[in-house]
């Protein structure tokens, strides 16, 4: 293992001996080598932990964590705990990156040094690993207001909490910085990410592959864990009005959309009618939602959603 590599790369396992190959391949496979790539086995009870450690055998850049079962926070922590890199990558074990991600992203960071993320866009998967079809390169800067702006979609920009998106981080802005233990996990960090840095780079070049796998915990029906979301906004709320007050009005926003995720995912995934306290939620949420569709309607999202949400107060 080599000391002080430039990136250190954390990838968390577990029941992924189907893709687990495939994610590594396109790391140790990478333009860029300087690099420490941290298989995290959480617990995994399939094939996962040999596999891991058989590509430790192969490559002296991969060193291999085992622990108890705790969770994807729990395996990003213990891998940060190990991690010695100038930057740090987040990827999930059943997703991709192409050849010269790293590459792309550093020349990025060393062209704007007053920026410590570099984000890129994805390529949505739900097959085997195919060709990417890439548009004329777009480089946007952000400072942090427009880092909040983007976090809080104040225009309209898509959902980007997804940890992998700030695909290089330097680790410095992450010093004392754990993942919460949820099951959006992202999202709270995400927001700890915009307001540590003082600026980001992204490219529109699609260097990250999202494997939906439709046999996923987000495929399957409503339960209680679900409620984790409105949790991590209410934390997010409160931390907002006290250290970016001026932003207040746009996380309460933000709430009130929660709730709507909630209540679409109940309408569409289903829940256990049977449940009094998932009754109960379902009621609540339908209540407040009447309450804030005006509001609602005020924010800029696609078509879709709109119409979704009549289809909700009704």
């Amino acid at each position: 293992m080599k000391e002080n590599p430039k990136i250190s790369v954390i990838v968390p396992v577990y029941r992924v001996e189907k893709y687990l190959d495939r994610c590594v391949e396109s790391i140790v496979n990478q333009t860029f080598g300087d690099f420490e790539l941290i298989l995290v086995d959480d617990g995994s009870p399939d094939n996962c932990p040999a596999m891991c450690d058989a590509w430790a055998q192969k490559d002296d850049r991969i060193r291999v964590i085992h622990k108890k079962n705790g969770g994807l926070s729990s395996a990003r922590n213990a891998g940060m705990a190990k991690m010695t890199g100038k930057y740090v990558c987040f990827i999930d074990s059943d997703d991709w990156v192409e050849t010269n991600t790293f590459e792309v992203l550093l020349e990025l960071l060393k062209k704007y040094p007053q920026v410590q993320i570099a984000a890129c866009n994805a390529q949505i998967e739900r097959g085997t690993q195919g060709s990417v079809q890439q548009e004329e390169e777009e480089i946007r800067l952000y400072d942090q207001n427009k880092m909040l702006d983007f976090f809080f979609r104040i225009h309209g920009e898509a959902s980007n909490t997804a940890v992998w998106y700030k695909m290089i981080t330097k680790t410095e802005i992450l010093k004392g910085f754990t993942f919460v233990d949820t099951l959006n996990e992202d999202v709270e960090a995400s927001y700890e990410f915009y307001t540590r840095a003082t600026g980001m780079v992204e490219t529109n070049q699609k260097l990250y592959h999202y494997f939906m796998n439709d046999t996923g915990i987000t495929r399957s029906k409503f339960s209680r864990k679900d409620l984790d979301y409105l949790v991590v906004w209410n934390r997010i709320v409160e931390r907002t009005q006290k250290e970016h007050p001026e932003y207040a009005e746009y996380a309460i926003a933000s709430r009130k959309r929660a709730n709507f995720t909630l209540l679409s995912k109940m309408m569409i995934r289903g829940y256990n009618k049977n449940d009094k306290e998932l009754c109960a939620v379902h009621a609540q949420l339908k209540k407040k939602i009447r309450k804030d569709f005006f509001d609602l309607m005020k924010i800029k999202m696609p078509l879709s959603r709109k119409v979704l949400l009549l289809i909700e107060v009704l």
